[in-house]
């Protein structure tokens, strides 16, 4: 029973640790006025969907995607869309691509830019920002990628190996 929880309680923890490091490392103080946006969660999705099941993957996708819209956003409905969009983007790649570490490293970095670009639109057209294209770029999406590819780095084998083992405990019941 425990080791059925163990992959929602770890995913509900990488939800959580996006919020504990914008609360540790405010992007003001610490990175020169670029705002720096974790998506830990994300990249815990798309490892999820590449070495234990992409439905797995979906399902958390919207449930997480819910919850992020509730917990952070004042828009509700934007990552309940987007997280799915982009773990199915992943899984399309992963079909052409070798599913390996470094692949999924660019599928991720690439996905997240997406995930950021799209969001970046939405709030354009909504008139919730008022960047140009270069500042989101400049100002955002480089910090949040290089971020990002640190957090992929450090956790790549981690999550890998962990998750490799849950896929075969998973196929073994």
């Amino acid at each position: 029973m425990i080791s059925r929880l163990l992959l929602p309680f770890m995913t509900l923890l990488f939800f959580y640790s996006e919020s504990l490091f914008v609360h540790l490392f405010p992007s003001e103080k610490w990175f020169d006025q670029k705002m720096i946006v974790p998506h830990f969660l994300i990249l815990v999705l798309f490892f999820i969907c590449a070495y234990f099941q992409y439905r797995t993957a979906l399902v958390y996708g919207f449930i997480f995607g819910f919850l992020f819209d509730i917990y952070y956003t004042e828009i509700n409905g934007i990552y309940l869309v987007l997280f799915p969009f982009v773990i199915f983007l992943s899984h399309q790649m992963m079909k052409v691509l070798h599913n390996n570490l470094f692949v999924l490293g660019i599928i991720s970095l690439v996905n997240v830019s997406v995930l950021e670009f799209l969001v970046y639109q939405i709030n354009l057209i909504i008139k919730r920002t008022d960047f140009t294209f270069m500042q989101f770029v400049d100002w955002r999406l480089w910090p949040t990628l290089a971020l990002n590819a640190l957090f992929y780095l450090i956790f790549a084998f981690p999550l890998k190996s962990f998750l490799q083992k849950k896929r075969k405990d998973w196929l073994d019941d």
